[in-house]
């Protein structure tokens, strides 16, 4: 009985490692397509910011092209009228409060994309390390099962 009773606790024990280590390679696996995800959503993130500082600024050319063919063909303004000049630098900074505040979006939510990133980084390894211990205890565990029987076997025997 005892080479038997050897085998199957051996095996459990076995099955026990496989299985926590797996589990962690798993976790570490989902983790690093977490990662990539995250990174291709930071990529797609500075790409709509540049789209829409250069629908900004392109919306930007457009109202100045509409606002002096209005000014000076339509109304016949003098270009050089200092209310006209203060209309058009004040549309100009207003454009450039706008981009600034696009980009600091974008850069903000960039940011957090990389602490998102760093996190599932994080948790990956951390399950990795968790399973590396886990099947640690579960060696250690198999083995002090098999003392505790082989122990109980050399004090009462086998009664077969």
């Amino acid at each position: 009985m005892a080479p038997s009773m050897f085998a199957l606790q051996a095996i459990g024990t076995g099955l026990n490692v496989v299985s926590t280590l797996s589990e962690g390679r798993a976790a570490r696996s989902q983790a690093a397509f977490d990662r990539a995800q995250l990174e291709f959503q930071r990529k797609q993130d500075e790409v709509v910011g540049l789209e829409r500082v250069n629908l900004r600024n392109a919306q930007f050319d457009s109202n100045e092209a509409v606002n002096r063919a209005t000014f000076f063909s339509g109304m016949g303004r003098d270009p050089n009228d200092r209310s006209l000049k203060a209309f058009f630098a004040k549309q100009k900074e207003l454009a450039g409060k706008d981009v600034d505040a696009i980009n600091s979006q974008t850069i903000i939510s960039m940011g957090q994309n990389r602490m998102q990133q760093m996190a599932v980084t994080e948790r990956g390894q951390a399950a990795y390390r968790a399973s590396l211990l886990g099947a640690a205890s579960a060696v250690s565990s198999g083995l002090f099962r098999y003392e505790e029987y082989r122990t109980t076997m050399s004090l009462f025997g086998d009664d077969e």
